[in-house]
């Protein structure tokens, strides 16, 4: 049997609940209670590269 790695846990998960931005906030909260620095580093770069990273997009609200 073949271990997965907290990271590889967490990228799984992540693209499961994609489509809900809430399930995906919660899950990335508790990937970043596991996960070293290093790993989140590595968790975020690839949240980026797959557009699951929201933050990092145009903001929601713009004020007019």
């Amino acid at each position: 049997m073949m271990r997965t790695s907290y990271l590889d846990y967490y990228k799984m998960i992540l693209e499961k609940v994609s489509f809900d931005y809430g399930l995906v906030k919660k899950e990335l909260h508790k990937a970043n209670q596991v996960l070293t620095g290093e790993e989140q580093s590595r968790l975020r770069k690839w949240m980026l590269q797959n557009g699951l990273l929201f933050e990092a997009k145009a903001p929601l609200h713009t004020g007019s």
